[in-house]
């Protein structure tokens, strides 16, 4: 969960824990670091879990929820359903704490952002399918998982919840939480609307029981909004049309936006049509039928019956391959196993399953805890349509460049791939090191963590993104505060341990905390005093070199002076004796 409104959306209509800041420690257990987002529904904080040692995502819940006994009852009750959710696609629920301040959710934290905040980024401001493929295979295998093994609606699908980690991996957020946390606050429900409303159902805006479907509209219309640049319906009575009105195909809105690219085929836009039916019958009723709809079927590890399935299609791949040799004990093994498997279907249905071609063009290995491992099955014809090439994202990857600026100037950094948990840097080599200003140049778009230090400043990071081909300006800004410097006499240099700071009268930029700056002055005895660096304020310190100098000729002129000589006596008894002067004559009456 990158810095960005993604995961929870984009109104903020109440308090949560009034005071946080960085550094604060809650529930004697998370430490906060930085906020990832705000939103309607709470704010989230980067923390550590100071009790695990780990690094989680903190949504801070509204003090409306926490002090309204059913509504904080409410939402345990689907954090705990939440906490049986235990996928590779979806982000995990760690725990659900309270105390007398207040109440907050810890989950899994991702390093990434949401396809929501890529999108915007992408020159077209929309996808390609080639892109998307991928993602919304994962998308589909993880809530079938909810859907058929833990009974969970996530009832919030959007661009905005669906994160990318470093790893390019999609990860789902906020099964069921923000929902429950919206009905709670049923006073915001109409504000919350308009952050949610382009993704909801007929069905779900006139409140019937969640359904299944009511996620496949979701998926329909965030897949429209993630192709076209816009949701399906974004002006005027939007609850209307969404009851109402048929949106035009993605082709359509795309020419009238202007869009060029990659054309989207038939079988996606029939397939999002389909998911923006009014009537929940004429969708797919579940993410496994509209994987297949969308040409991604092959991809999908779901029931037992789509694990034979996937076995029966292998084999028959493997034989018509003939495979010879060790790929022959291969195949025996395959078929054993398969003779092996208990299933209560009919041979002929076995026999159409082994039949059925697979498409596999965006192959992508998906794994759930409770599935035995799945190989990834020999390519078959991809639908296609003619002329039309579908090229992987890894393969218009082209590497991006870095240009590092540092206040101040002249500190050292170092480039590790990838988010590196923790404050300092790790032990093994930067992919690049070197002092700002620089240029770095030839680094494969991803995410990657920053590491920079300054003589007298602590060690900081910073967390960025790098796009294909872009080049990316990193303007690091240490935390900071503002000190103004005074001498008497003027002109003296100050000095923050051995770096100097130049000489006063002077304003500088020091490390936030407890600093200690030397004052040096010619013929002058140096002093050091302590000044509290505070955030965005300016601080004023003042020398006084003179005091000193003072103090120390007092006291040598206080100091007892030595015994006298023998000597020393008599040439003083000599002077007294010839220079004494004879008495005043007296005045006559």
């Amino acid at each position: 969960m990158q810095e960005d409104k993604g995961v929870i959306g984009e109104l903020d209509p109440g308090q949560t824990m009034r005071g946080v800041v960085s550094g604060t420690r809650l529930f004697q257990r998370f430490t906060l670091q930085k906020v990832l987002g705000r939103g309607g529904m709470g704010v989230v904080w980067l923390a550590r879990d100071d009790r695990l040692d780990r690094l989680v995502a903190l949504k801070l819940v509204p003090e409306e929820v926490c002090f309204d006994p059913s509504a904080q009852e409410e939402l345990k009750r689907e954090t705990r359903k939440s906490l049986l959710l235990t996928h590779p696609n979806i982000v995990r629920i760690f725990d659900f704490v309270e105390d007398e301040q207040g109440a907050a959710i810890s989950m899994e934290y991702v390093d990434g952002s949401p396809l929501s905040a890529l999108r915007v980024q992408k020159r077209a401001k929309c996808f390609a399918v080639s892109e998307l493929a991928p993602w919304v295979t994962s998308l589909c295998d993880a809530l079938a998982y909810a859907h058929d093994s833990a009974r969970i609606i996530h009832r919030d699908l959007k661009p905005a919840n669906l994160m990318v980690n470093s790893r390019m991996e999609l990860k789902v957020a906020d099964f069921g939480i923000a929902c429950t946390l919206r009905d709670s606050m049923s006073y915001v429900s109409v504000r919350e609307s308009s952050g949610t409303l382009y993704y909801m159902s007929p069905q779900q805006l006139l409140g019937e029981d969640p359904a299944a479907t009511d996620d496949i509209y979701a998926v329909g219309a965030t897949l429209y909004e993630l192709l076209s640049g816009k949701p399906p319906f974004f002006g005027g009575a939007v609850a209307a049309q969404v009851r109402e009105v048929t949106p035009p195909w993605v082709a359509e809105r795309r020419e009238k936006l202007g869009i060029a690219g990659e054309a989207v085929p038939k079988n996606w836009e029939e397939a999002i049509a389909a998911c923006l039916s009014k009537n929940p019958a004429d969708r797919p009723q579940s993410p496994v039928d509209l994987a297949r709809r969308l040409g991604l079927g092959g991809t999908i590890r779901l029931t037992a019956a789509t694990q034979e399935s996937k076995m029966r299609a292998l084999l028959q791949a493997l034989v018509q391959a003939r495979v010879v040799g060790a790929a022959a004990g291969v195949v025996a093994l395959l078929a054993a196993g398969v003779i092996a498997y208990r299933s209560s279907r009919s041979a002929s249905e076995i026999r159409q399953a082994a039949n059925t071609p697979v498409p596999n063009a965006f192959a992508m290995e998906v794994r759930r805890p409770d599935s035995v491992p799945t190989p990834i099955l020999a390519p078959s014809e991809p639908s296609i349509e003619p002329n039309e090439t579908i090229t992987a994202p890894a393969a218009l990857a082209k590497n991006g460049a870095l240009q590092l600026t540092t206040a101040p100037a002249g500190a050292r950094f170092a480039i590790f791939s990838g988010v590196v948990a923790g404050q300092a840097a790790p032990g093994s080599p930067p992919i690049h090191a070197g002092i700002a200003p620089e240029s770095v140049g030839d680094l494969p778009p991803g995410r990657y963590t920053l590491f920079f230090r300054s003589e007298g400043w602590p060690e900081e990071r910073a967390e960025i993104s790098l796009e294909a081909g872009e080049t990316l300006p990193v303007d690091y800004t240490f935390a900071h505060g503002s000190v103004n410097i005074t001498s008497n006499p003027d002109a003296a240099e100050i000095f923050l341990a051995s770096q100097s700071l130049g000489r006063t009268p002077l304003a500088v930029d020091l490390p936030l905390g407890k600093q200690q700056l030397t004052a040096r002055h010619p013929d002058r005895p140096e002093k050091t005093q302590s000044v509290a660096v505070e955030p965005d304020a300016v601080v004023t310190l003042a020398f006084d070199l003179r005091a000193a100098t003072t103090s120390r000729s007092s006291s040598r002129r206080r100091r007892p002076k030595p015994p006298e000589s023998a000597f020393e006596k008599f040439s003083r008894s000599f002077k007294k004796a010839f220079s004494n002067k004879p008495p005043p004559k007296k005045r006559k009456g």
